[in-house]
């Protein structure tokens, strides 16, 4: 091998000499430089992102609170839009409209219109589902959806029953929508029209709240001889409503002839206990009570 060659190959495979002390410094300095960097990069962009998610969560919470309604306090489960523009429980907001014709927020002059608003349901339940917006409000609100879901299956459940006979399904959907429960709206005709189809299908206590209603004409007109037919007839088939009406009608011949005989005899049935289907109140009872008092004492007249 020629010597030039034979020097090349031992300088290559030499070890290269250690580098001085001051280069090993100098180079530990330049990567920790670079260390630093990249952690102040890494920090700076956590507060970035820590911010926007901040500035995120108060964007939120601003669609939120435009999403409220101004007579719950809550997130909407059934909202609507009112002739004010502003977004409401529709139970709530028809149960104000029955009793004020203005908006409860500006208390202007309002119409009874209420557009449903689909869109804002599905937005409020996609925001609470994925946890944008939280805490109480978003617990209340899943509540009452769960419960709205509930009133409705209910509600399908018993209407299906109704319209397949059944005279105790008709008389709750009357009684429900006479009171406003389980999700549907006060309507005292729509309520009238159940009690009626549960009477026609001799239910005693369709029967009994019927007979009110054609004595009192709620839903509809007035008819006192339909309204006593359905009464007693209520009172024969076991409703003490029935007897405390019959017996108050035969006590103060209010659209019976008085008659303390059968007033005594339909009186004790209330209050006694013996009626199967029962529906009397407190105050109610208290009145068949004095009625009864005033027969045995025989005057027959309550001060």
């Amino acid at each position: 091998m020629a010597p030039a060659a034979a020097r090349a190959r031992e300088a290559a495979e030499a070890p290269a000499p250690a580098p001085s002390v001051e280069d090993a410094a100098a180079g530990w300095a330049a990567v920790t430089e670079l260390i630093d960097a990249r952690m102040q990069e890494a920090i700076l962009h956590h507060r970035y992102c820590a911010e926007l998610a901040n500035q995120m969560r108060e964007s939120i919470k601003d669609v939120a609170a435009e999403y409220v309604c101004p007579l719950t306090l809550e997130l909407p489960v059934d909202p609507v839009m009112a002739k004010d523009g502003r977004i409401y429980e529709r139970s709530h907001i028809l149960a104000w409209l029955s009793r004020n014709a203005t908006s409860p927020v500006t208390r202007e002059p309002m119409g009874t219109e209420l557009t449903p608003v689909p869109i804002i349901r599905n937005s409020i339940e996609k925001l609470v589902s994925s946890g944008a917006i939280e805490g109480d409000i978003a617990e209340a609100w899943q509540k009452a959806s769960a419960k709205k879901r509930a009133d409705e299956m209910l509600v399908k459940e018993t209407r299906a029953k109704a319209e397949g006979g059944e005279g105790d399904a008709m008389y709750l959907l009357g009684a429900w929508y006479q009171l406003g429960m389980n999700g549907l709206a006060v309507d005292k005709a729509q309520a009238r029209a159940w009690y009626e189809r549960s009477a026609a299908a001799r239910d005693p206590r369709g029967l009994a709240t019927f007979g009110c209603f054609l004595l009192d004409g709620i839903g509809g007109p007035q008819d006192n001889v339909f309204g006593i037919m359905n009464l007693a007839q209520a009172a024969e088939l076991g409703s003490d409503y029935g007897a405390y009406i019959l017996g108050h009608a035969f006590f103060s011949g209010d659209g019976l002839p008085k008659d303390p005989v059968r007033a005594r005899y339909w009186l004790k049935k209330a209050v006694d206990g013996e009626c199967e289907f029962k529906l009397l109140f407190h105050d109610d009872r208290s009145a068949a009570e004095q009625m009864l008092e005033a027969l045995e004492s025989g005057g027959g007249v309550i001060s």
